[in-house]
């Protein structure tokens, strides 16, 4: 993805946010985002919604308290990382299972929460745990999925999120790939260009663009 510092003449959309890719991250920015009152525009590049996100085996790291987390995930970082995003995380990791919980409301999903030590014995490794959806009544992921060969935990995390985006009524854009980001003549961001069925649409972003695309490591860009 590159960069446009030349403003079109006119756009084709505008919304408050534009969230490019439609895995976890995507996801959950955009019902993040609408919750806090923005108007939000969802873009994935495949005709498909899911991303690697949907094929995972489905359990996310959960903390019992977020200075061990801390601890644990500024040991594994190796002070790549700045210690305001790693604090985030910790502070996330432990709010995990009453999110999960909260987004199980919509479709009735069964949790499963455990301890489980981390990979490597670092401090705070004693302190970590597991949380997980394990069933979802009604809810076949071959038949709903049937394009998806990954592991069947992952599809149940999807169907939690998408089930929470189409409750808000979220507007999506499969097969609308993001090609560059367009910014002001001041530097800032303020709307994407994407290709849609051979043609490049402009879109407008009154109050910012979030990118959950992955590939940042093939781009220092």
């Amino acid at each position: 993805m590159t960069r446009d510092t030349q403003l079109p003449l006119s756009w084709d959309l505008e919304t408050d946010v534009v969230v490019v890719g439609y895995g976890y991250a995507g996801g959950i920015a955009s019902i993040e985002a609408t919750d806090a009152g923005a108007d939000v525009l969802l873009l994935e590049k495949m005709s498909h919604p899911g991303g690697i996100s949907i094929c995972s085996g489905g359990g996310l790291r959960t903390a019992e308290n977020v200075e061990s987390a801390f601890s644990y995930l500024k040991a594994t970082c190796g002070g790549q990382t700045p210690d305001p995003v790693l604090k985030a995380m910790a502070r996330g990791m432990t709010e995990v299972p009453t999110y999960m919980e909260e987004m199980a409301r919509i479709n009735g999903a069964e949790i499963r929460s455990i301890p489980y030590v981390g990979n490597y014995p670092f401090p705070g490794y004693e302190d970590l745990g597991f949380s997980q959806y394990i069933n979802i009544p009604g809810f076949d992921p071959l038949t709903y999925y049937p394009h998806v060969r990954g592991m069947r935990g992952g599809a149940r995390n999807f169907k939690c999120v998408e089930d929470n985006l189409k409750r808000r009524k979220i507007k999506v854009l499969l097969a609308t790939p993001v090609k560059r980001l367009i910014r002001a003549p001041d530097g800032r961001v303020v709307g994407v260009k994407a290709e849609q069925k051979d043609r490049l649409i402009h879109i407008k972003a009154r109050r910012g663009v979030i990118l959950t695309c992955g590939g940042f490591e093939a781009d220092e860009d």
